[in-house]
């Protein structure tokens, strides 16, 4: 790790570089971190995830028309209207000589920008090794895992690889962006020089929560992070995951949910009794989902982070939902980004057993062994790439 990230960049003032970024990556000198680097190399593109560079788009929103006007720096949109445009222009690789990579993670696999990341890593990767190239290094800038070092769920299996899962990641890694990144340079066998600048002298080690940057559209809060890794499996069902409304992952529902049902109620509430509280309410998505349509729903108000369980709380209650009204509960059917040959909730899950769980055939006993299992193996996997002892 480079802590003295001035000496790093003065090392670097002539080369040409390309930054991957959006708006969480703001704060220091407080501005956008892109207009601090410009100042030590010869900055020729902005690389910009989904969303855009401000968080200006929703989900699986094409990224095609974004225009900004800075000067000097081009911009190469990582999330357009086919898969292709996921990955990086071969051209543009050959117009630089180092990648700048600072942009923040929320601790999930099927969160997007660390995927990019993964990508541009591959395509780097791939552009090293061909004869007469120029040879491309990378910078990590890293950043607090908001959720730390906590993990959840099982290795996404090979079949279910896309866009919102890379092959062998748990739902909830508990990495870093730096220390996720080396672990796929390992994994993958990218062979890339890897310069990681660590947590403080760019990104503090703590931000608190009036600080708090959305680095996406339905990630309002710090907050939302603690529901998501297992409330973004409600994209692959029917149900609202609360987009259109002011909390996001946190409501949820559907027309057809009654919230008088106290049985429902009582059932979900008993699930990891103790750690969060279910509100019932009525909520009207502005868009997406149930656009403009009454919902009866709840709000997942946890109240004991460090013990939750997200994954196996909303697992546990898509199986609820789905036997208490079996007519009207569905799954998600057609395009999810981008694959057709798999439904939505599969390349979330990404796992038979989860699957399984879900239509009834094992029980929540046997789920809740499987991923103690699992991530029992994920922690001594992941041990030898922790680059901090003092994150929780």
């Amino acid at each position: 790790m480079i802590s003295n990230y001035k000496k790093l960049f003065s090392r670097l003032h002539n080369a040409k570089a390309g930054i991957l970024t959006n708006q969480s990556a703001f704060g220091m000198m407080n501005t956008y971190h892109f207009e601090i680097y410009k100042e030590y190399v010869n900055a020729k593109y902005l690389f910009l995830p989904e969303h855009g560079l401000f968080a200006e788009l929703q989900d699986q929103v094409s990224g095609s028309g974004l225009r900004y006007n800075y000067e000097g720096l081009e911009i190469a949109n990582l999330y357009g209207d086919d898969e292709r445009s996921l990955e990086i222009d071969k051209e543009i690789l050959k117009k630089i000589d180092v990648l700048i990579i600072d942009i923040k993670d929320v601790g999930s696999r099927y969160y997007t920008y660390l995927t990019t990341a993964f990508y541009l890593l591959q395509s780097i990767s791939q552009h090293n090794k061909e004869k007469n190239s120029n040879w491309i290094e990378v910078i990590v800038i890293d950043s607090p895992n908001p959720i730390g070092r906590k993990v959840e769920g099982s290795p996404l299996q090979e079949e279910f690889v896309s866009f919102v899962g890379v092959e062998g990641i748990l739902h909830r890694h508990g990495f870093t962006p730096a220390e996720l990144l080396s672990f796929y340079n390992q994994r993958f066998r990218f062979n890339i020089k890897l310069s990681i600048v660590p947590i403080g002298p760019i990104h503090p080690k703590k931000v608190n929560s009036f600080a708090w940057v959305p680095p996406s559209p339905n990630i309002p809060t710090s907050n939302t992070c603690y529901v998501y890794p297992g409330q973004c499996l409600l994209e692959g069902t029917n149900m609202s995951e609360g987009r259109g409304t002011t909390k996001p992952f946190e409501i949820f529902g559907a027309p057809y949910i009654d919230i008088q049902n106290k049985s429902l109620l009582k059932k979900l509430s008993l699930h990891q009794k103790d750690r969060f509280l279910l509100r019932p309410l009525m909520f009207m998505p502005t868009f997406h989902k149930h656009q403009n349509q009454l919902c009866g729903g709840y709000q997942l108000i946890v109240n004991r982070k460090k013990k939750f369980h997200s994954l196996l709380f909303s697992l546990y209650m898509i199986r609820t939902i789905r036997e208490q009204y079996p007519k009207q509960f569905a799954y998600h059917q057609g395009i999810y980004e981008f694959r057709s040959n798999k439904t939505a909730i599969e390349l979330l899950t990404g796992d038979r057993f989860i699957l399984d769980y879900l239509e009834g055939k094992n029980e929540y006993r046997e789920l809740k062994e499987y991923f103690d299992d699992c991530e029992s193996y994920w922690k001594k996997l992941r041990s030898k790439f922790l680059l901090y002892k003092s994150l929780s």
